[in-house]
């Protein structure tokens, strides 16, 4: 591992967080637990042996650590890396600002469309749902409570509310529910009352193009 040769707190953090994937890794396992081949198939980009050596470095940092579940060997937060948690999801609140339209070969996963959820959750209070989101080959879903958000990968049989579609970072964006569905880009089903609290609950502010 990389030192900058710095006694300061940000020095050390980015030595084990500056890493190439650290990072995503992390975001993966924030939205939960995950077995070496879950965090492969979903991160395609990375090689088997880096991730090998990703985790590896994280855990000796103690900021991973491994269990069993069931028969399989999965990779969680320990209660040191959980800690990182807030600091995770203000970081990815920071860089959607700058985000509109995927760049090319850019690609959407279930963690990281889950990790979206976590990230435009706020402090609004609305009465409890359960959504399920699906963008493009992405599927997640959140729970909304009085205790919070919990966001997981993938399909949720029991939600109440589904929304489906490519204008979902615009309505995590502006909340303009009514004018997305208007122009076709998401999609509802379930009890569309609840898309008025769906966009009080989550949103992601973007930047505005500076002028000129």
């Amino acid at each position: 591992m990389k030192s900058y040769g710095q006694f300061c707190g940000l020095a050390r953090a980015a030595e084990v967080l500056g890493e190439r994937w650290s990072l995503i890794i992390l975001r993966d396992l924030l939205v939960g637990p995950k077995r070496f081949n879950e965090l492969r198939q979903g991160n395609p980009g990375i090689p088997s042996n880096l991730l090998t050596t990703r985790l590896r470095e994280l855990e000796a940092a103690e900021i991973i650590e491994r269990g069993l579940n069931g028969r399989s060997v999965v990779y969680r937060l320990s209660d040191y890396g959980s800690d990182l948690s807030p600091v995770l999801i203000e970081l990815g609140r920071w860089g959607a600002r700058r985000m509109a339209e995927p760049r090319e070969g850019e690609v959407l996963t279930d963690s990281s469309l889950a990790a979206a959820l976590l990230t435009a959750r706020t402090d609004a209070r609305v009465r409890p749902f359960t959504v399920e989101i699906t963008a493009g080959p992405a599927t997640a879903h959140a729970t909304v409570s009085e205790r919070g958000v919990e966001a997981a990968e993938g399909a949720q049989a029991e939600a109440d509310l589904r929304i489906e579609g490519p204008g979902l970072r615009d309505l995590l964006a502006d909340g303009a529910a009514e004018a997305a569905r208007a122009a076709g880009t998401v999609t509802v089903d379930g009890d569309e009352s609840l898309l008025v609290d769906f966009v009080a609950a989550f949103r992601a502010p973007r930047d505005e193009p500076a002028a000129g």
